[in-house]
Protein backbone atom coordinates (compact mmCIF):
# COMPACT_ATOMS: atom_id res chain seq x y z
CA UNK A 1 0.00 0.00 0.00
CA UNK A 2 3.17 1.96 0.11
CA UNK A 3 2.32 5.46 -2.69
CA UNK A 4 4.47 5.16 -5.48
CA UNK A 5 5.91 7.95 -7.32
CA UNK A 6 4.90 6.67 -11.30
CA UNK A 7 4.43 9.26 -14.16
CA UNK A 8 0.82 9.28 -14.97
CA UNK A 9 0.11 7.75 -18.72
CA UNK A 10 -0.56 10.03 -21.84
CA UNK A 11 -3.31 9.19 -24.36
CA UNK A 12 -2.83 6.57 -26.53
CA UNK A 13 -1.61 6.26 -30.45
CA UNK A 14 1.20 7.44 -31.94
CA UNK A 15 0.12 9.23 -34.37
CA UNK A 16 0.17 12.81 -34.88
CA UNK A 17 -3.80 12.97 -34.73
CA UNK A 18 -3.73 11.33 -31.37
CA UNK A 19 -0.36 13.53 -30.10
CA UNK A 20 -2.74 16.56 -31.31
CA UNK A 21 -5.84 15.12 -28.61
CA UNK A 22 -2.96 14.35 -26.01
CA UNK A 23 -2.49 18.51 -25.73
CA UNK A 24 -6.22 19.11 -26.10
CA UNK A 25 -6.91 16.88 -23.44
CA UNK A 26 -3.98 18.50 -21.22
CA UNK A 27 -5.29 22.01 -22.22
CA UNK A 28 -8.54 21.14 -20.76
CA UNK A 29 -7.29 20.77 -17.05
CA UNK A 30 -6.64 24.62 -17.35
CA UNK A 31 -9.79 25.39 -19.14
CA UNK A 32 -12.65 27.01 -17.01
CA UNK A 33 -15.94 24.63 -17.62
CA UNK A 34 -19.45 25.94 -16.50
CA UNK A 35 -20.46 24.36 -13.72
CA UNK A 36 -23.46 22.20 -14.32
CA UNK A 37 -25.93 23.28 -11.55
CA UNK A 38 -29.61 23.84 -12.01
CA UNK A 39 -32.85 24.18 -9.88
CA UNK A 40 -33.96 21.65 -8.10
CA UNK A 41 -36.98 20.54 -10.41
CA UNK A 42 -37.53 16.94 -11.18
CA UNK A 43 -34.94 15.33 -13.36
CA UNK A 44 -35.72 12.66 -16.50
CA UNK A 45 -34.00 9.17 -15.76
CA UNK A 46 -31.11 8.20 -18.02
CA UNK A 47 -32.14 6.47 -20.85
CA UNK A 48 -32.12 2.46 -20.97
CA UNK A 49 -29.11 1.59 -22.29
CA UNK A 50 -29.08 -1.48 -24.78
CA UNK A 51 -28.44 -5.11 -23.86
CA UNK A 52 -25.65 -5.72 -22.05
CA UNK A 53 -22.93 -7.05 -23.93
CA UNK A 54 -22.12 -11.03 -24.18
CA UNK A 55 -19.15 -10.69 -22.60
CA UNK A 56 -19.67 -8.28 -19.62
CA UNK A 57 -20.14 -9.88 -16.55
CA UNK A 58 -23.06 -8.77 -14.00
CA UNK A 59 -21.32 -7.87 -10.70
CA UNK A 60 -22.94 -9.87 -7.66
CA UNK A 61 -22.29 -8.16 -4.19
CA UNK A 62 -21.90 -10.44 -0.88
CA UNK A 63 -23.75 -9.48 1.96
CA UNK A 64 -21.72 -7.36 4.83
CA UNK A 65 -20.05 -9.36 7.21
CA UNK A 66 -22.17 -7.72 10.74
CA UNK A 67 -19.86 -10.17 12.85
CA UNK A 68 -16.99 -7.58 13.05
CA UNK A 69 -16.85 -4.16 14.45
CA UNK A 70 -14.61 -1.60 14.84
CA UNK A 71 -13.35 2.06 16.65
CA UNK A 72 -12.95 3.42 13.19
CA UNK A 73 -13.44 3.36 9.52
CA UNK A 74 -11.65 0.64 7.86
CA UNK A 75 -10.72 0.65 4.16
CA UNK A 76 -10.51 -2.34 1.99
CA UNK A 77 -7.19 -3.82 1.09
CA UNK A 78 -6.81 -1.69 -2.40
CA UNK A 79 -6.98 -2.59 -6.05
CA UNK A 80 -5.21 -2.20 -9.29
CA UNK A 81 -8.52 -0.57 -10.94
CA UNK A 82 -10.92 2.90 -8.93
CA UNK A 83 -13.54 -0.05 -10.14
CA UNK A 84 -12.39 -2.98 -8.43
CA UNK A 85 -14.18 -2.23 -5.36
CA UNK A 86 -17.17 -0.93 -6.72
CA UNK A 87 -20.09 -2.07 -4.34
CA UNK A 88 -17.72 -2.85 -1.52
CA UNK A 89 -18.89 -2.79 1.69
CA UNK A 90 -16.42 -1.11 4.40
CA UNK A 91 -16.46 -2.61 7.97
CA UNK A 92 -19.21 -1.79 10.60
CA UNK A 93 -18.23 0.89 12.80
CA UNK A 94 -19.45 0.87 16.45
CA UNK A 95 -19.45 4.43 18.44
CA UNK A 96 -19.77 3.39 21.90
CA UNK A 97 -20.27 7.45 23.59
CA UNK A 98 -23.14 8.35 24.97
CA UNK A 99 -23.67 11.42 22.55
CA UNK A 100 -25.24 13.43 21.31
CA UNK A 101 -24.21 12.22 18.24
CA UNK A 102 -23.23 14.55 15.64
CA UNK A 103 -22.39 14.17 11.47
CA UNK A 104 -21.44 17.32 9.59
CA UNK A 105 -22.72 17.40 6.01
CA UNK A 106 -20.25 19.54 3.08
CA UNK A 107 -20.30 19.50 -0.98
CA UNK A 108 -18.67 21.48 -3.56
CA UNK A 109 -16.40 22.66 -1.37
CA UNK A 110 -13.15 22.72 -3.46
CA UNK A 111 -11.82 26.09 -4.69
CA UNK A 112 -8.46 26.75 -6.67
CA UNK A 113 -5.48 27.73 -5.74
CA UNK A 114 -3.32 27.45 -2.69
CA UNK A 115 -5.17 29.98 -1.10
CA UNK A 116 -8.38 28.57 -2.42
CA UNK A 117 -10.75 31.21 -3.77
CA UNK A 118 -14.20 29.77 -5.38
CA UNK A 119 -14.08 29.00 -8.83
CA UNK A 120 -16.75 32.02 -10.02
CA UNK A 121 -19.74 30.65 -12.15
CA UNK A 122 -22.15 34.06 -11.88
CA UNK A 123 -22.12 34.73 -15.66
CA UNK A 124 -23.41 38.00 -15.14
CA UNK A 125 -26.67 36.64 -12.92
CA UNK A 126 -25.29 38.79 -9.62
CA UNK A 127 -23.14 40.36 -8.15
CA UNK A 128 -19.75 39.48 -6.62
CA UNK A 129 -20.11 40.00 -2.79
CA UNK A 130 -16.20 41.11 -1.26
CA UNK A 131 -15.83 39.31 2.44
CA UNK A 132 -18.56 36.14 1.37
CA UNK A 133 -17.80 34.85 -2.45
CA UNK A 134 -13.64 36.00 -2.43
CA UNK A 135 -13.53 33.67 1.09
CA UNK A 136 -16.56 31.28 0.87
CA UNK A 137 -14.63 28.10 1.73
CA UNK A 138 -12.87 29.18 4.19
CA UNK A 139 -15.43 31.13 6.39
CA UNK A 140 -17.65 27.19 5.46
CA UNK A 141 -14.32 25.80 7.00
CA UNK A 142 -14.27 28.08 9.83
CA UNK A 143 -17.84 27.67 11.17
CA UNK A 144 -17.10 24.14 11.30
CA UNK A 145 -14.31 24.39 13.19
CA UNK A 146 -16.45 26.36 15.32
CA UNK A 147 -19.20 24.19 15.42
CA UNK A 148 -16.91 21.34 15.90
CA UNK A 149 -15.78 22.89 19.38
CA UNK A 150 -19.31 22.95 20.95
CA UNK A 151 -20.90 19.81 18.79
CA UNK A 152 -17.92 17.49 17.95
CA UNK A 153 -19.05 15.14 14.75
CA UNK A 154 -18.12 11.50 14.67
CA UNK A 155 -17.60 11.10 10.88
CA UNK A 156 -18.25 14.09 7.52
CA UNK A 157 -20.54 13.14 5.03
CA UNK A 158 -18.74 14.84 1.55
CA UNK A 159 -21.09 14.91 -0.92
CA UNK A 160 -18.61 15.23 -4.41
CA UNK A 161 -17.15 18.14 -6.24
CA UNK A 162 -14.33 18.34 -4.50
CA UNK A 163 -12.06 20.07 -6.72
CA UNK A 164 -13.21 22.76 -9.04
CA UNK A 165 -13.09 23.36 -11.94
CA UNK A 166 -12.13 19.59 -13.07
CA UNK A 167 -10.99 17.73 -10.33
CA UNK A 168 -7.63 16.37 -9.76
CA UNK A 169 -5.72 17.81 -11.99
CA UNK A 170 -3.76 14.51 -13.48
CA UNK A 171 -5.10 12.11 -16.31
CA UNK A 172 -7.01 9.10 -14.70
CA UNK A 173 -5.56 5.41 -15.17
CA UNK A 174 -2.87 5.58 -12.54
CA UNK A 175 -3.68 2.71 -9.90
CA UNK A 176 -5.36 3.62 -6.74
CA UNK A 177 -2.54 2.77 -4.74
CA UNK A 178 -0.20 5.04 -7.04
CA UNK A 179 -1.27 8.34 -5.35
CA UNK A 180 0.61 11.29 -4.70
CA UNK A 181 -0.13 14.96 -4.72
CA UNK A 182 1.77 16.23 -7.06
CA UNK A 183 -0.77 18.99 -8.10
CA UNK A 184 -0.76 20.23 -4.35
CA UNK A 185 -4.45 20.48 -4.18
CA UNK A 186 -4.45 17.74 -1.37
CA UNK A 187 -2.96 19.67 0.50
CA UNK A 188 -3.49 23.33 -0.14
CA UNK A 189 -7.58 22.83 -0.63
CA UNK A 190 -8.32 19.76 1.49
CA UNK A 191 -5.83 19.01 4.22
CA UNK A 192 -4.90 22.91 5.25
CA UNK A 193 -8.43 24.02 5.42
CA UNK A 194 -10.37 21.84 7.28
CA UNK A 195 -8.25 21.78 10.32
CA UNK A 196 -8.80 22.32 14.23
CA UNK A 197 -10.09 20.63 17.24
CA UNK A 198 -13.54 18.38 16.79
CA UNK A 199 -12.13 17.87 12.91
CA UNK A 200 -8.59 16.76 12.78
CA UNK A 201 -8.58 13.22 12.63
CA UNK A 202 -12.19 13.09 11.31
CA UNK A 203 -13.29 10.80 8.35
CA UNK A 204 -14.78 12.07 5.60
CA UNK A 205 -17.24 9.63 3.55
CA UNK A 206 -18.06 10.63 0.29
CA UNK A 207 -18.85 10.37 -3.29
CA UNK A 208 -17.38 11.70 -6.70
CA UNK A 209 -19.15 14.91 -8.43
CA UNK A 210 -19.73 15.45 -11.92
CA UNK A 211 -16.59 17.99 -11.36
CA UNK A 212 -14.49 15.32 -9.92
CA UNK A 213 -14.69 13.38 -13.28
CA UNK A 214 -13.40 16.60 -15.69
CA UNK A 215 -16.73 18.78 -15.84
CA UNK A 216 -17.14 18.51 -19.59
CA UNK A 217 -14.79 15.76 -20.15
CA UNK A 218 -13.81 12.35 -18.06
CA UNK A 219 -9.95 12.70 -17.72
CA UNK A 220 -9.19 13.79 -14.89
CA UNK A 221 -8.04 12.20 -11.86
CA UNK A 222 -11.14 11.07 -10.74
CA UNK A 223 -9.45 7.81 -9.78
CA UNK A 224 -7.26 9.02 -7.78
CA UNK A 225 -9.52 11.02 -5.58
CA UNK A 226 -10.86 7.01 -4.87
CA UNK A 227 -6.71 6.02 -4.20
CA UNK A 228 -6.76 8.75 -1.67
CA UNK A 229 -8.33 6.76 0.55
CA UNK A 230 -5.39 4.52 0.94
CA UNK A 231 -2.51 7.65 0.91
CA UNK A 232 0.13 7.58 3.35
CA UNK A 233 2.95 10.23 4.00
CA UNK A 234 2.12 13.83 3.98
CA UNK A 235 -0.18 15.82 3.41
CA UNK A 236 -2.57 12.82 3.60
CA UNK A 237 -3.16 12.59 7.60
CA UNK A 238 -5.46 9.25 6.54
CA UNK A 239 -9.00 10.98 7.13
CA UNK A 240 -10.13 10.37 3.15
CA UNK A 241 -12.39 7.10 2.70
CA UNK A 242 -13.87 7.18 -0.60
CA UNK A 243 -12.84 3.53 -1.53
CA UNK A 244 -15.02 2.85 -4.64
CA UNK A 245 -17.55 5.01 -6.77
CA UNK A 246 -19.83 3.57 -4.98
CA UNK A 247 -20.08 1.89 -1.48
CA UNK A 248 -21.59 0.96 2.08
CA UNK A 249 -21.19 0.90 5.27
CA UNK A 250 -23.38 0.57 8.97
CA UNK A 251 -22.69 2.56 12.05
CA UNK A 252 -23.48 1.32 15.41
CA UNK A 253 -24.82 3.33 17.87
CA UNK A 254 -25.46 2.08 21.36
CA UNK A 255 -29.22 2.50 20.98
CA UNK A 256 -29.19 2.27 17.07
CA UNK A 257 -27.97 1.87 14.06
CA UNK A 258 -27.52 3.59 10.32
CA UNK A 259 -26.71 2.28 7.06
CA UNK A 260 -24.96 4.63 4.20
CA UNK A 261 -25.41 4.11 0.81
CA UNK A 262 -22.57 6.05 -1.10
CA UNK A 263 -24.12 6.38 -5.07
CA UNK A 264 -22.50 8.11 -8.17
CA UNK A 265 -25.39 9.44 -10.11
CA UNK A 266 -22.92 11.14 -12.42
CA UNK A 267 -24.74 9.44 -15.54
CA UNK A 268 -27.18 12.71 -14.90
CA UNK A 269 -24.23 14.59 -16.65
CA UNK A 270 -23.22 11.94 -18.82
CA UNK A 271 -25.82 12.23 -21.70
CA UNK A 272 -23.49 12.01 -24.68
CA UNK A 273 -26.14 14.45 -26.09
CA UNK A 274 -26.31 17.91 -27.58
CA UNK A 275 -25.09 20.15 -24.12
CA UNK A 276 -21.16 20.27 -24.69
CA UNK A 277 -20.95 22.71 -21.66
CA UNK A 278 -22.81 20.28 -19.74
CA UNK A 279 -21.62 17.05 -19.98
CA UNK A 280 -18.78 14.75 -19.23
CA UNK A 281 -18.76 12.44 -22.13
CA UNK A 282 -18.38 15.91 -24.31
CA UNK A 283 -17.15 15.53 -27.63
CA UNK A 284 -15.90 18.70 -27.79
CA UNK A 285 -13.53 19.18 -24.79
CA UNK A 286 -12.68 15.11 -24.89
CA UNK A 287 -9.84 14.47 -27.20
CA UNK A 288 -10.96 11.70 -29.91
CA UNK A 289 -8.78 9.55 -28.30
CA UNK A 290 -9.90 10.09 -24.60
CA UNK A 291 -9.62 7.16 -22.44
CA UNK A 292 -9.20 5.77 -18.91
CA UNK A 293 -7.72 2.72 -19.86
CA UNK A 294 -8.93 -0.57 -18.82
CA UNK A 295 -11.08 0.60 -15.56
CA UNK A 296 -12.86 3.23 -18.33
CA UNK A 297 -13.95 5.22 -19.99
CA UNK A 298 -12.37 3.26 -23.07
CA UNK A 299 -13.55 6.08 -25.49
CA UNK A 300 -15.59 9.03 -25.98
CA UNK A 301 -18.75 6.92 -27.30
CA UNK A 302 -18.54 4.10 -24.60
CA UNK A 303 -18.62 7.50 -22.23
CA UNK A 304 -22.27 7.68 -21.67
CA UNK A 305 -22.74 3.48 -21.85
CA UNK A 306 -20.01 3.41 -19.18
CA UNK A 307 -21.87 5.68 -17.14
CA UNK A 308 -25.61 3.79 -17.76
CA UNK A 309 -23.98 0.68 -16.59
CA UNK A 310 -22.59 2.18 -13.66
CA UNK A 311 -25.76 3.58 -12.43
CA UNK A 312 -27.86 0.25 -13.92
CA UNK A 313 -25.48 -1.90 -11.83
CA UNK A 314 -25.72 0.50 -8.65
CA UNK A 315 -29.67 0.26 -8.46
CA UNK A 316 -29.41 -3.56 -8.59
CA UNK A 317 -26.89 -3.50 -5.91
CA UNK A 318 -29.09 -1.35 -3.46
CA UNK A 319 -32.50 -2.66 -3.68
CA UNK A 320 -30.38 -6.12 -3.39
CA UNK A 321 -28.98 -4.14 0.25
CA UNK A 322 -32.25 -2.23 0.90
CA UNK A 323 -34.17 -5.38 0.75
CA UNK A 324 -31.81 -7.15 3.39
CA UNK A 325 -31.36 -4.22 5.87
CA UNK A 326 -32.55 -4.14 9.28
CA UNK A 327 -31.37 -1.16 11.10
CA UNK A 328 -33.38 1.95 12.39
CA UNK A 329 -31.61 4.57 9.73
CA UNK A 330 -31.32 4.30 5.72
CA UNK A 331 -29.14 7.11 4.74
CA UNK A 332 -28.44 8.11 0.79
CA UNK A 333 -24.75 9.65 0.44
CA UNK A 334 -25.22 10.66 -3.37
CA UNK A 335 -24.18 14.03 -5.83
CA UNK A 336 -26.95 14.50 -7.49
CA UNK A 337 -30.22 15.37 -5.37
CA UNK A 338 -32.99 13.25 -5.93
CA UNK A 339 -35.15 14.77 -7.97
CA UNK A 340 -32.60 13.75 -10.83
CA UNK A 341 -33.57 10.02 -11.26
CA UNK A 342 -36.68 11.00 -9.42
CA UNK A 343 -38.75 7.85 -11.04
CA UNK A 344 -36.56 5.28 -9.94
CA UNK A 345 -36.20 7.39 -6.15
CA UNK A 346 -39.56 7.33 -5.62
CA UNK A 347 -40.67 3.74 -5.50
CA UNK A 348 -37.14 2.92 -3.75
CA UNK A 349 -37.90 5.12 -0.87
CA UNK A 350 -41.21 4.23 0.01
CA UNK A 351 -40.75 0.53 -0.42
CA UNK A 352 -37.66 0.43 1.57
CA UNK A 353 -38.37 2.98 3.90
CA UNK A 354 -35.61 5.52 2.81
CA UNK A 355 -35.29 7.87 5.74
CA UNK A 356 -32.45 10.63 4.12
CA UNK A 357 -31.09 11.58 1.02
CA UNK A 358 -27.70 13.39 1.48
CA UNK A 359 -26.90 15.64 -1.75
CA UNK A 360 -25.10 18.89 -2.77
CA UNK A 361 -24.95 19.41 -7.06
CA UNK A 362 -26.83 22.81 -6.62
CA UNK A 363 -25.04 25.55 -4.88
CA UNK A 364 -27.02 26.51 -1.94
CA UNK A 365 -28.15 24.88 1.20
CA UNK A 366 -31.73 23.47 1.39
CA UNK A 367 -33.61 21.21 3.36
CA UNK A 368 -36.72 19.43 2.58
CA UNK A 369 -39.07 17.48 4.24
CA UNK A 370 -42.95 17.07 4.13
CA UNK A 371 -43.26 20.16 2.53
CA UNK A 372 -46.58 20.53 -0.18
CA UNK A 373 -46.00 19.22 -3.29
CA UNK A 374 -42.58 17.71 -2.68
CA UNK A 375 -43.35 13.55 -3.64
CA UNK A 376 -40.88 12.87 -1.69
CA UNK A 377 -43.31 13.21 1.44
CA UNK A 378 -41.50 11.06 5.08
CA UNK A 379 -38.03 10.57 3.27
CA UNK A 380 -36.13 13.87 3.85
CA UNK A 381 -33.82 15.53 1.53
CA UNK A 382 -31.03 18.33 1.86
CA UNK A 383 -28.88 19.97 -0.61
CA UNK A 384 -25.45 21.10 0.73
CA UNK A 385 -23.84 22.33 -2.27
CA UNK A 386 -22.92 26.11 -0.92
CA UNK A 387 -19.52 24.16 0.52
CA UNK A 388 -17.68 27.51 -1.26
CA UNK A 389 -15.70 25.56 -3.92
CA UNK A 390 -17.92 27.69 -6.66
CA UNK A 391 -19.88 31.07 -6.30
CA UNK A 392 -23.27 30.14 -4.85
CA UNK A 393 -26.68 30.70 -7.17
CA UNK A 394 -27.81 33.61 -4.93
CA UNK A 395 -26.03 36.59 -3.75
CA UNK A 396 -24.27 36.04 -0.19
CA UNK A 397 -24.48 38.18 2.72
CA UNK A 398 -21.43 39.17 4.59
CA UNK A 399 -23.18 38.63 7.95
CA UNK A 400 -24.38 35.12 6.26
CA UNK A 401 -27.86 35.38 6.95
CA UNK A 402 -28.45 33.46 3.63
CA UNK A 403 -28.35 30.30 2.54
CA UNK A 404 -25.81 30.68 -0.24
CA UNK A 405 -22.71 29.37 1.31
CA UNK A 406 -22.60 26.78 4.61
CA UNK A 407 -22.84 23.21 5.56
CA UNK A 408 -25.51 20.70 7.77
CA UNK A 409 -25.05 19.50 11.19
CA UNK A 410 -26.82 16.23 11.86
CA UNK A 411 -27.93 15.10 15.21
CA UNK A 412 -28.84 11.42 15.38
CA UNK A 413 -30.82 9.62 17.55
CA UNK A 414 -33.28 6.27 18.16
CA UNK A 415 -36.27 8.25 17.00
CA UNK A 416 -34.58 11.37 14.74
CA UNK A 417 -32.71 13.14 13.24
CA UNK A 418 -32.19 16.54 13.39
CA UNK A 419 -31.12 18.57 10.81
CA UNK A 420 -29.35 22.30 11.25
CA UNK A 421 -28.57 24.15 8.10
CA UNK A 422 -25.25 26.24 9.46
CA UNK A 423 -24.24 29.24 7.56
CA UNK A 424 -21.02 30.88 6.43
CA UNK A 425 -21.58 33.50 9.33
CA UNK A 426 -22.96 31.07 11.81
CA UNK A 427 -26.45 31.62 11.53
CA UNK A 428 -28.53 28.89 12.38
CA UNK A 429 -30.67 29.61 9.13
CA UNK A 430 -32.82 26.05 9.86
CA UNK A 431 -33.76 23.37 12.26
CA UNK A 432 -35.91 20.16 10.57
CA UNK A 433 -36.42 17.17 12.86
CA UNK A 434 -37.34 13.76 10.70
CA UNK A 435 -38.97 10.61 11.80
CA UNK A 436 -38.07 7.35 10.32
CA UNK A 437 -39.92 6.30 7.09
CA UNK A 438 -41.26 2.62 7.90
CA UNK A 439 -41.40 0.08 4.76
CA UNK A 440 -43.92 0.63 2.59
CA UNK A 441 -44.27 4.71 3.21
CA UNK A 442 -45.64 5.32 6.54
CA UNK A 443 -43.30 7.17 9.18
CA UNK A 444 -43.07 5.75 12.62
CA UNK A 445 -44.85 6.96 15.73
CA UNK A 446 -43.15 9.49 17.56
CA UNK A 447 -43.14 9.35 21.40
CA UNK A 448 -41.66 11.82 23.65
CA UNK A 449 -39.46 14.79 23.29
CA UNK A 450 -38.64 16.23 19.91
CA UNK A 451 -34.65 17.03 19.38
CA UNK A 452 -36.27 19.98 18.01
CA UNK A 453 -37.27 21.28 21.28
CA UNK A 454 -35.32 24.07 22.76
CA UNK A 455 -33.90 24.79 19.61
CA UNK A 456 -36.00 28.16 19.98
CA UNK A 457 -32.69 30.07 21.53
CA UNK A 458 -30.78 30.64 18.64
CA UNK A 459 -33.85 31.72 16.23
CA UNK A 460 -31.86 35.50 17.23
CA UNK A 461 -29.09 34.66 14.92
CA UNK A 462 -31.14 35.09 11.67
CA UNK A 463 -33.76 37.69 10.51
CA UNK A 464 -35.68 34.99 8.80
CA UNK A 465 -38.22 32.66 11.09
CA UNK A 466 -36.21 29.23 11.34
CA UNK A 467 -38.07 26.00 9.81
CA UNK A 468 -39.38 23.97 12.90
CA UNK A 469 -41.03 21.04 11.78
CA UNK A 470 -42.09 18.09 14.54
CA UNK A 471 -43.96 15.88 11.71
Amino acid sequence: REPHHIPFPGQPGPSSAADAGSQAAAAAFDHTPPATASAPIPQPDPPESQEPEPSRKRPHWKEPDHSMCYDRFVPPKVGELATELNGVAVPDVCISSDGPHHVFVIGDWGGRGTFPRPADDREGKRDFITGADDVAQHRVAEQMRKRAAQHEPDYILNVGDNFYWGGIKVKCGAPPWSVWDSTGQWRFIFEEVYTGPGIDGKVWLGVLGNHDYGGFFFQAGWDQAIGYTWATGAPSTGRWMTPAQFWRTTVRYPSFSVDYWFVDTNVFDASGGNDEDHNICSRSHNSPHATCGEQGPSSVEDCPNWFLRLWEDQIEWIEQGLAHSEVDWQVVVTHFPPTWGQKTWLPLAEKYGIDLFVTGHVHLQEVHYMQSGDAFGPTAWIISGGGGGITAENKPDVLGKDDAYGFMDLTLSRREIKIEAISHGGVVRSVTCVRQRLRGGHQAPFVGQSLCEGSHEEKHETDSPMQERFQ
